[in-house]
C-alpha cells in the first residue's frame, strides 16, 4: 500500500455548533493526536498517510488534512480552503488550493470536501474553482478528505456523479494522454441529525474518460485499488 486516505476530522467527529464546544479537540499540526497516529500508522505500513482533524494555531483555527511519509514526517499541512457552514463556526478559511509536489507521489493536490462544491454555494457553478486549480497547476494525484452530506435522493451513485462533474475541466481540457487520480475518503453514519453520503471512491481522469476504479457504498470499508 502506498496511500492511506482518512475522512474529514475522522477522529473527533464533524458537527460542533460553535468554537467552545470544539475547543477541547483542537489540534496542533505535529503532536495532536490525529496527527501523531498518522506518523505511527505511517512507519507501520510503509506508506502515505492522509487524515483530516480540526487544527489550532497560534492566531486560528482551521479543518485541516496532514499528510504524513512514510518515515513518519509531516510533508504537508492543507487547510480547508471552501467552508460549509458547519466549518463557520469555529474555523478560518485556509490560504488557498493547494498542488505541490511530494516525493514518492509527484505533483499531489489536496482538498476537503466543501472545496469541491462553488464557493458559499454562491459563485457560478460552472466556475468549478477546484478542478480549474489544479487543471492549470498539472496535479497528477488529488487526496480528498471528506464529510459529504447525503443528497435527497439517497443515491451513493448520484454523490459520485456530483463529484465527478465538478471535477470535469480535468476530462475537457485535459492534456492528451494525461491521467489525474482523484481519491475521495467520505464518512458514513450519523451525527446530531447530520447523515453522510460514503461513496468513497478512486477516479481515473483523462481527455478521453473519467472512470470509476473503484467504490464502496454507505457501509464502513476500506477501499483497495491499484492504479
Amino acid at each position: 500500500m502506498d496511500i492511506l486516505v482518512l475522512p474529514e476530522m475522522a477522529f473527533t467527529g464533524y458537527v460542533f455548533k460553535d468554537l467552545q464546544e470544539i475547543m477541547p479537540f483542537l489540534e496542533d499540526s505535529e503532536t495532536g493526536p490525529s496527527v501523531l497516529w498518522a506518523k505511527r500508522q505511517a512507519v507501520r505500513l510503509t506508506c502515505f498517510v492522509i487524515v483530516g482533524y480540526p487544527q489550532k494555531t497560534d492566531q486560528h483555527n482551521y479543518n485541516s488534512i496532514c499528510c504524513v511519509n512514510p518515515e513518519g514526517k509531516l510533508v504537508y499541512t492543507y487547510q480547508k480552503a471552501f467552508l460549509y457552514e458547519t466549518d463557520e463556526n469555529w474555523a478560518m478559511e485556509g490560504p488557498g488550493f493547494v498542488s505541490t509536489h511530494i516525493k514518492g507521489l509527484g505533483k499531489t493536490g489536496f482538498g476537503i470536501c466543501m472545496d469541491l462544491n462553488p464557493y458559499q454555494f454562491k459563485s457560478d457553478f460552472y466556475a468549478c474553482e477546484f478542478a480549474n486549480f489544479h487543471l492549470n497547476e498539472q496535479s497528477e494525484i488529488i487526496l480528498c478528505s471528506m464529510a459529504w452530506l447525503k443528497s435527497k435522493n439517497n443515491q451513493v451513485s448520484s454523490t459520485i456523479q456530483y463529484w465527478a462533474t465538478r471535477l470535469l475541466p480535468l476530462y475537457h481540457e485535459a492534456v492528451p494522454g494525461k491521467h489525474t487520480i482523484f481519491v475521495a475518503c467520505n464518512r458514513v453514519g450519523s451525527e446530531r441529525g447530520s447523515e453522510f453520503a460514503g461513496g468513497s471512491c478512486v477516479l481515473d481522469i483523462t481527455d478521453d474518460h473519467i472512470t470509476i476504479l473503484d467504490s464502496l457504498e454507505r457501509n464502513i470499508g476500506v477501499l483497495l485499488v491499484e492504479v
